[in-house]
């Protein structure tokens, strides 16, 4: 009945003549074929790459990991892969400011969050000060083999920013034979004064001398357009507020794959993309040349590669400042297999360039005198080691320690202890205990970067550097318990993070009479503006657990259910306060059913709870939006092995999240997608 349901409602959807003309051709297309349809399901990828050192099979990793394969990512049209990482156990997603989808990881903001492609550090914080929603935008889905998400810190690895765990974005390998794909998306809104969305997507990889050189080259663009200015409704001042903004974004990458012998491959990586939210656009050209090695002995990899953002517009709204960051990387590691309980020892190190042209905001404060030098860097070296240990049949230990000798702050260790116990067959019990720590970025550390903010560039405050930041530092544990019983699979896992010195500007305001009581208040601006600085906050908690289950109930039909308890609290006042934008409870449950061999169907749904949209510090007047669920029902339809052809509905039961002030997030309604595959 349900299904029947869904079919009734798109062809009644569909109908509409303004749907009609608003579909590109090829959606037509995709309709004239289409009655209903989502992959099969596809299991868990046996081996993943960022919980350590060495590739691991998932059971064995020295982590809590969840991996989204290329399955998942087909489920439904994805333009930023924040969406569906959502579906994720201990992450959930945040709106706030009104932007697309940020990750926070086990109640930590997306700052805490370090995202990587293919192993290499992505970050654009230095360009966007503001947040940074651009990073998990950087590679089209099309291209994305799985995505790794690493829950809880690796600072131990990967140095600062992973504080609250990793998110690596793993892109298609060249392959031995040649393949290509053209992929077409759209989805259409059932109220007309939401946004729509365009993606277009191409993919083409093979051998240009076989089993010595390959080359990949894929691209793509998206865009949805921006909400009316009606979609919200009016505050009693008769006032509404924006919707979700409009987003274009557009990419380009190539890879060279050498392999000069078996044991030797030699790969070159160019990327250029092109990001811009709501008017505000960045550029991006990245480039990486990696060397890995096998040998009698161990195992190497050495790589260089750099990151250059173009901030186009800058960061304040009505203004053009732009800037530019560079980022310079030269990394490596080996690893050797030692006889004395069946140890495998990695060593490596890593160099770090970071600087940052910023003519606006790096000149220090209005009416102060003009700063010649409109540029930053910072320089950061470390050295890393990670023994894994076989202690006992079935018990394995991981030590690791980090040592990061930062230009600014000094040296940093960053320990860890993690082990992996197989108490008996299908069970696995895991836990550890790891410290991380993350380094203020080149603007906050600096006192002669400034930026308006407190809602006006002329009339709200002003917010600065400071030389007086100290290092955030982290203590976290966990522990989790999983039973694999083939046709079904059962997880728990409890953790406790305590961060420290939390670089904190949420104390700020307009108010001029008001402004001096506050604590970072350095004084006012030549226009009365009041100004404040970057401060550290002493103390932040999050406790919570994670459950998740898989049933493959035949071999056509298989349900999966995960549910987090978050508990993020400041707990450097007083009484603790509950951090903005974080759910206490989040669900997801998903089915998916091989109806035949040409034809897949799937149903998910998220729940999330309560969450905080405003936390005063005077812990008064708190404003919390409520629990909601939304519902999506896909399917897929194998036409050919050249064309498979999607179609589903978003939101089946549009249930809305309207924004009534400024500090409430748009849920988008009931919309329907389309999209048709061309492989060859």
């Amino acid at each position: 009945m349900r299904i029947i349901f869904i079919c009734e409602f798109a062809t009644s959807f569909m109908k509409s003549p303004k749907f009609i003309f608003r579909l590109s051709p090829f959606a037509v297309l995709a309709m004239s074929g289409l009655a209903c349809a989502q992959s099969a399901p596809t299991q868990l990828p046996e081996v993943v790459v960022t919980g350590s050192a060495l590739e691991k099979r998932l059971e064995e990793a020295p982590a809590s990991i969840s991996v989204l394969t290329r399955a998942d990512l087909e489920r439904r049209p994805v333009q930023e892969l924040a969406e569906v990482l959502g579906s994720v156990p201990g992450v959930t997603l945040t709106r706030s400011g009104n932007g697309v989808p940020g990750v926070q990881i086990r109640g930590l903001g997306s700052a805490y969050s370090l995202v990587l492609v293919d192993g290499r550090r992505v970050n654009s914080s230095s360009a966007v000060f503001r947040g940074n929603d651009y990073d998990l935008g950087w590679v089209p889905a099309e291209e994305v083999e799985r995505i790794e998400v690493v829950r809880g810190p690796m600072s131990s690895l990967y140095g600062s920013d992973a504080i609250g765990g990793v998110v690596n974005i793993i892109t298609r390998k060249v392959g031995a034979q040649w393949r290509g794909s053209a992929r077409l998306d759209a989805i259409q809104q059932q109220n007309r004064l939401a946004g729509d969305s365009r993606i277009a997507s191409f993919s083409v990889s093979g051998p240009l001398i076989a089993k010595q050189l390959g080359v990949k080259l894929s691209g793509g663009a998206d865009k949805r357009e921006a909400d009316d200015v009606a979609l919200n409704p009016a505050a009693d001042n008769g006032l509404r507020q924006s919707g979700l903004p409009g987003l274009k974004n557009r990419y380009i990458s190539g890879q060279l794959a050498w392999h000069p012998s078996e044991l030797h491959q030699v790969t070159l990586d160019l990327d250029t993309s092109h990001r811009d939210h709501a008017g505000f656009e960045l550029e991006r050209d990245a480039l990486s040349l990696r060397h890995q090695g096998r040998y009698e002995f161990g195992r190497s990899e050495l790589r260089f590669y750099s990151d250059n953002t173009k901030n186009l517009t800058g960061t304040v709204t009505g203004q053009v400042n732009p800037n530019k960051s560079k980022v310079k990387v030269l990394d490596g590691k080996f690893t050797m297999p030692l006889d004395l309980w069946e140890q495998n020892l990695t060593l490596g190190a890593e160099l770090r360039h970071e600087e940052l042209w910023d003519p606006t905001n790096l000149a220090g404060a209005p009416g102060s005198p003009a700063r010649l030098n409109p540029a930053t860097a910072v320089r950061q070296r470390a050295v890393f080691f990670e023994d894994e240990i076989t202690v006992l049949p079935g018990l394995t230990l991981t030590l690791g320690d980090r040592y990061d000798d930062h230009e600014n702050f000094g040296g940093h260790h960053s320990p860890r202890v993690y082990g992996v116990w197989h108490p008996a067959k299908g069970w696995t019990v895991r836990g550890g205990w790891a410290r991380a720590f993350r380094a203020p970025t080149l603007l906050i550390n600096s006192p002669d970067w400034g930026s308006p903010s407190c809602g006006s560039a002329t009339v709200g405050c002003y917010i600065t550097g400071s030389r007086d930041l100290k290092p955030e530092t982290s203590t976290s544990k966990e522990l989790g318990a999983a039973f694999d019983g083939g046709s079904w699979q059962l997880g728990l896992t409890v953790y406790d993070t305590q961060l420290k010195n939390m670089l904190d500007i949420t104390n700020r305001t307009s108010n001029k009479t008001l402004a001096p009581s506050y604590a970072n208040f350095i004084g006012f601006l030549p226009d009365g503006r009041p100004m404040f600085r970057y401060q550290n906050i002493a103390s932040v908690s999050s406790r919570g657990a994670e459950l998740s289950s898989r049933f493959k109930v035949s071999s056509a039909l298989d349900i999966r259910a995960n549910y987090s308890y978050t508990d993020a609290k400041n707990t450097s006042g007083v009484s603790a306060l509950s951090l903005t934008y974080r759910s206490k409870h989040v669900a997801n449950l998903g089915a998916d059913w091989q109806a035949s061999p040409a034809l897949g169907l799937s149903l998910s749904t998220r729940f999330n709870g309560k969450q905080y949209i405003s936390v005063p510090a005077n812990g008064q007047n708190l404003q919390q939006a409520p629990a909601y669920s939304v519902v999506d029902a896909g399917a897929s339809w194998t036409v050919s092995t050249s064309l498979l052809v999607r179609m589903g509905l978003l939101n089946l039961a549009n249930k809305t999240v309207d924004r009534e002030n400024s500090n409430e997030f748009n849920e988008d309604g009931r919309r329907l997608y389309l999209s048709a595959t061309v492989r060859f």
